[in-house]
């Protein structure tokens, strides 16, 4: 019967962690995941990608206004990834980011098993997931709250990163072939970016003096051979099906992005780290040098090996993003789970002090106080995150392009009308051919118009400060409504010399 008693004790415990840990976690990555239109660039061009290979049915070269696309070489994994979610839910925003998200929650799912697993420690766990899903810079734009690659590849080098320490502490051959199976779906997510561990990996089995045992290991060869054939074989076949493909990936993701400057995304050397200072990371930035020193003087042998592992893969791998030629916001993204590792060595430390406190009273349970603690330490980062993923807001620079967006999403869900207007938008105009896409598929037909184009008749949307006074100067024209920036003209006639 206290067997029975006890084995009941401890699986309401398990129960009730993990309903705490989804509790956590759910909110940051999944609420009100769909609400903000398209995003301007990579997630419309993804978008378009995956729109395109479900009309096409062509699943190694991805296609954009009916051509290969030679300006997103990435590999397919996430496009396959977004069609899937795609024929599941159908066509709204949420099918194109739901990967982006679930990638954020296996993510942290990764944390929470490395820490019971390895350290034996679930409130570690969770302290690491709780700074991770606070971090601004990953529970946002272009990471997991949007359909672009981040996220996804954060999830693949955190699983191969990890993989490949827990291999060089217990020498468990399985944890060799998770390593490298992290590392080819972190190639075949971003290509290149995916590699950019393996230097401080490197480093790492050269400081724990295990690289010998690790060059002895037949596995080591095999695999490597096994994952260098599948990525060969992708590029060689997408080559025979999309000539100059190759060519393409050299100059756009080796050459072009790391040596030089491309799409003047040239920035300082410190771009990164004052990102992760002031913005990214914010004040738990303050506490990754703590952290990672701190771990020198840690008793446990296992998370001090695992704080030197994390604080070496971080500090590369800023290094090595900080001499890029071609530097963007989201490069930073597969740090955050490494910094939470460094952060939450420190508020578990004071966790654990408080935990071993004894309070007066019997009756005072023993995890009140460092409970008390979390909630001091996380109930405002916390709070922040949720006021921004609960009601999504446009930033003033992000209103002159998404103000629109939000128009034309409105009239896709039926809120306003829009039939047989005219879309006139100078420049990238991908996120907002989303919508008139799904506008003409409901039969509005809503049609996009260059300026020089518009004519007598037409009932222009616009939102550009130069299109409205192009209007206005050309043309006999009337407002009938606006939005915002957005107003509609309609064009009555063409202005004489003499107006």
């Amino acid at each position: 019967m206290k067997d029975i008693q006890k084995y009941l004790s401890g699986h309401k415990s398990t129960v009730a962690k993990t309903v705490l840990f989804l509790l956590i976690v759910y909110c940051p990555f999944f609420l009100h995941l769909g609400d903000l239109p398209v995003r301007i660039w990579d997630e419309a061009r993804l978008m378009f990608n995956t729109l395109q290979m479900a009309e096409n049915g062509k699943w190694v070269v991805t296609h954009f206004d009916g051509r290969p696309d030679m300006w997103n070489t990435k590999p397919p994994l996430m496009i396959w990834c977004q069609l899937l979610f795609l024929k599941l839910i159908g066509n709204q925003e949420l099918s194109f980011r739901l990967p982006s998200a679930i990638a954020g929650f296996l993510t942290s799912v990764l944390l929470m098993l490395v820490a019971i697993r390895l350290l034996k420690d679930y409130w570690f766990g969770l302290i690491a997931v709780l700074v991770l899903v606070t971090a601004n810079g990953y529970v946002g734009y272009h990471v997991t709250r949007t359909g672009d690659y981040d996220a996804l590849l954060t999830l693949f080098t955190t699983l191969y990163a990890f993989s490949f320490f827990r291999f060089s502490e217990k020498g468990e051959q399985r944890y060799l072939h998770l390593f490298f199976v992290g590392l080819l779906l972190a190639v075949l997510t971003k290509s290149v970016q995916g590699l950019l561990f393996l230097p401080a990996l490197g480093i790492y089995v050269m400081i724990n003096r295990s690289l010998k045992k690790l060059l002895q290991n037949k596995w080591l060869y095999i695999d490597l051979v096994v994952i260098t054939l599948v990525v060969a074989g992708y590029y060689l076949l997408r080559e025979s099906l999309n000539p100059g493909y190759v060519d393409a990936v050299l100059n756009n993701e080796l050459g072009g992005r790391y040596l030089a400057t491309t799409e003047n995304h040239r920035h300082g050397f410190s771009f990164y780290l004052n990102l992760l200072m002031t913005d990214h990371f914010g004040y738990w930035f303050l506490f990754v040098p703590v952290g990672f020193f701190t771990g020198f003087f840690l008793s446990e042998g296992v998370l001090r090996r695992l704080v030197i592992f994390s604080g070496l893969v971080s500090v590369v791998y800023l290094l090595i993003i900080s001499t890029a030629g071609t530097k963007l916001e989201w490069y930073d993204a597969p740090l955050y789970p490494f910094m939470a590792v460094l952060v939450a060595v420190v508020i578990r430390k004071i966790f654990t002090l408080l935990s071993d406190k004894q309070l007066s009273g019997k009756a005072v349970p023993k995890l009140l106080l460092p409970v008390l603690f979390l909630l001091f330490v996380f109930f405002i980062p916390y709070q922040g995150i949720i006021s921004k993923v609960y009601k999504p807001r446009e930033t003033n620079q992000e209103q002159e392009y998404y103000m629109i967006s939000h128009f034309l999403q409105d009239a896709v869900k039926g809120d306003r009308s829009v039939k047989g207007h005219v879309l006139s938008y100078e420049g990238y105009n991908v996120h907002l051919r989303y919508y008139t896409d799904r506008l003409n598929q409901q039969q509005q037909q809503v049609m996009l118009k260059d300026t020089n184009d518009l004519a007598v008749g037409d009932l222009v949307i616009c939102s550009q400060y130069f299109t409205r006074e192009f209007i206005k100067k050309k043309f006999i024209s009337e407002e009938t409504g606006s939005y915002y920036n957005v107003t509609i003209y309609r064009i009555d006639g063409i202005r004489s010399k003499e107006d």
